[in-house]
C-alpha cells in the first residue's frame, strides 16, 4: 500500500522523503524492520523507539513515522545517505501507528461486529459468556482477551489483555479471512490510555466493574476512571453503552453519555436485573462425597459447584438462567453478557442457550479436584475488590477454614498491596504471604508492603510459591477450603525479567496427589 494513502486522515506535523514509497509491512520493534517497512517510534514504558530510528533505516525501512523531526534524528550527514526514507513527523506516533495499521489491514473492524468489555475485574469470563452466546445463535465469533486469542480454528496464549494496536489490527483482519462476524474484545485501561484501540469502532461497549488498580501506571483513580470511560468514545453511531447501575462509580455514566444505554445489577432501576439467586446441589459432588468416605457431604459440595440459577427481568420479559458458573461475581458476568446481548438484537433463546453452554474459564474460581477431602480453587484475584469477594464466596461454600495463599505483583501498583493484606487476613482464617510474580522487586519488599494492611496474627510468610501452596495443602482438613489467588491461568513466575515456568495448578495438583498416597 502507498504511504500516502496511508497517511490519510493523520494528523502530520512535517514530513519528507519519498511519499509514494509502497509499505510492505509496519512494525513497531525494529528487529522486525524488513525492507519496504514503515517503522512507528513509539515510547514504551521502558523503551524509547525514537531511540532505534537508526537500526530500522538500516534494516531497509522506507518510511519512518515519529514525535521528532527528521533533522532531530539524525544529522545532516547521515540524512544524506538516507534520502531514501520517507520521515513523518505526527504529534502522537501511538495513535498514528493505531490509525496506520488500520488503514493498511482494510479497516478490519468496519466489516466485524466489534465488543468491548472494559472494568477492573470480570472481563474474562464475562468475554467468554458473550462469545458463548453468540456462538449458540450460530454465529461466527474471535475473541482477544487476558488467556488467549482466537481468530479462527487456532488458539494462541495471549501476550497483553489488548494487544498493541497493530498486533490488534492484523488479529481483526484474520478473523475477518477467516468469515468471523463478530469479535469479542477485552479493553484494559492501558489499551484506552495507550491509544491500542484507536480505529476501531464498537457496536457494544461494556462497563464490567470499578475498583482500585494500575495506579503505578494512572497515578490516580480519577484518571484510572477516565482511561476506562475512553472505550465509549469508540461506540459506533448505532452503539450501546453496557453499564453496571449497582456500581457507584459507573451508574452516572447512564445519564451523562450521549448514545443508547443498557444497564445491568441486582438493585431497583437496573434495566436487566437477578432475582432469587440460587447455587444448585451438585450431585457429582455428592457422589465424590460419599466414595471419599467423608463424614457428610461438606457445604462446598452442597454450596454451589453444581452453578448457579436465577431470574432475570428485561424491559420486556422475565427469563430463567441456569449456569455452570457460580457465586455472585459471577451474576454479574453473566448480566454483563446478557445487558450486551440485549443491545445487538440477540434472542432470548440463544442467550439462555450460550449461558447454560459456558464452562467455567480456565484460572477464574477454578476447582481443583484430585480426590481429596477439601476444595481448592486457582483464582486470578489481584486486586483487593477481587480478593475479598473470592474469600467471601469461599466462606459460603465452606464448613470449615478458608486459607488463603496470595503474593503482590512486582513493578505495579503498590498502595493495592497492603490492601490485599487487609481484605485476606480480615475475612480468612489462615493466610500465607508469598510470592506472586516479583518482576525486578526484591519479594521480600513486596511482603513487607503486604503485612502492613495485616493487622491480625492469622498469617505465616512463605516466599516460596510452590512452598507456600505446599504448606497449605498439608495443613488442610476435611471440610476446609484451600484459596489461591493471583496467577490463575498463568504458567510462569517472572523474577528478575526472566520468566521461570511454574503453574498454581500444577503444584497444587502434584501436592495433593503426595497427601493423598501418604494417606492424607
Amino acid at each position: 500500500m502507498r504511504l500516502l494513502k496511508l497517511l490519510e486522515g493523520l494528523e502530520v506535523k512535517s514530513k519528507t522523503g519519498p511519499l509514494d514509497a509502497e509499505i510492505k509491512g509496519i512494525a513497531y520493534d525494529s528487529r522486525l524492520v524488513e525492507k519496504g517497512y514503515l517503522f512507528a517510534a513509539v515510547r514504551g514504558l521502558s523503551v524509547d523507539g525514537h531511540n532505534y530510528i537508526r537500526e530500522a533505516i538500516n534494516r531497509g525501512a522506507a518510511a519512518i513515522v515519529s514525535e521528532k523531526a527528521a533533522a532531530n534524528v539524525i544529522d545532516a550527514n547521515q540524512f544524506a545517505f538516507h534520502k531514501d526514507t520517507a520521515f513523518i513527523e505526527v504529534p502522537d506516533s501511538r495513535e498514528a501507528l493505531a490509525l496506520i495499521s488500520a488503514e493498511f489491514y482494510g479497516r478490519p473492524s468496519g466489516r466485524l461486529s466489534l465488543i468491548g468489555i472494559t472494568g477492573t475485574n470480570g472481563k474474562t469470563t464475562t468475554s467468554f459468556i458473550t462469545k458463548n452466546i453468540l456462538d449458540a445463535g450460530g454465529k461466527k465469533s474471535g475473541l482477544l482477551g487476558t488467556i488467549c486469542y482466537i481468530t479462527g480454528d487456532v488458539k494462541t496464549a495471549a501476550s497483553h489483555t489488548t494487544p498493541e494496536s497493530l498486533d490488534l489490527q492484523r488479529c481483526l483482519n484474520e478473523m475477518v479471512y477467516n468469515e468471523m462476524d463478530y469479535a469479542v474484545l477485552e479493553v484494559s485501561s492501558h489499551a484506552l490510555a495507550l491509544n491500542r484501540v484507536e480505529g476501531c469502532a464498537f457496536k457494544a461497549a461494556a462497563f464490567t466493574n470499578f475498583s482500585q488498580d494500575h495506579l503505578d501506571f494512572h497515578g490516580t483513580m480519577d484518571e484510572y476512571f477516565k482511561a476506562k470511560c475512553r472505550i465509549f468514545g469508540y461506540l459506533a453511531p448505532e452503539g450501546a453503552a453496557v453499564l453496571n447501575w449497582d456500581d457507584p462509580k459507573i451508574r452516572p455514566l447512564a445519564q451523562t453519555l450521549k448514545c443508547k444505554t443498557v444497564t445491568f445489577g441486582l438493585e431497583e432501576g437496573a434495566m436487566i436485573r437477578a432475582e432469587k439467586i440460587k447455587e444448585v446441589r451438585s450431585q457429582k459432588s455428592e457422589v465424590r462425597s460419599k466414595k471419599r468416605g467423608l463424614s457428610e457431604v461438606p457445604p462446598f459440595a452442597k454450596g454451589g459447584l453444581g452453578g448457579i440459577t436465577f431470574d432475570v427481568r428485561t424491559p420486556t420479559s422475565r427469563l430463567r438462567v441456569k449456569s455452570q458458573l457460580i457465586g455472585r461475581f459471577n451474576v454479574y458476568n453473566i448480566l454483563t453478557s446478557i445487558g450486551i446481548a440485549y443491545s445487538l438484537g440477540v434472542s432470548e433463546k440463544v442467550i439462555l442457550q450460550g449461558i447454560e453452554n459456558t464452562r467455567p474459564v480456565e484460572g477464574r474460581f477454578e476447582n481443583i479436584d484430585e480426590g481429596q477431602k477439601f476444595l481448592c480453587i486457582v483464582d486470578y484475584a489481584h486486586t483487593d475488590d477481587a480478593l475479598r469477594k473470592l474469600i467471601e464466596e469461599a466462606r459460603h461454600l465452606t464448613k470449615g477454614r478458608v486459607i488463603t495463599v496470595f503474593g503482590c505483583g512486582g513493578n505495579r501498583d503498590k498502595t493495592k498491596r497492603p490492601l490485599m493484606g487487609a481484605a485476606a487476613s480480615g475475612l480468612s482464617d489462615l493466610v500465607i504471604v508469598t510470592s506472586d510474580n516479583p518482576r525486578n522487586e526484591d519479594p521480600l519488599e513486596i511482603i513487607k508492603d503486604i503485612l502492613k494492611g495485616i493487622g491480625r496474627s492469622n498469617y505465616t510468610v512463605q516466599p516460596d510459591r510452590a512452598e507456600a501452596i505446599k504448606e497449605a495443602v498439608s495443613i488442610a482438613r476435611e471440610g476446609d477450603t484451600v484459596l489461591v489467588a493471583g496467577k490463575g491461568h498463568e504458567e510462569y513466575q517472572e523474577i528478575k525479567g526472566v520468566r521461570h515456568h511454574f503453574s498454581d495448578k500444577e503444584v497444587l495438583k502434584e501436592e495433593i496427589k503426595k497427601r493423598l498416597a501418604v494417606g492424607g
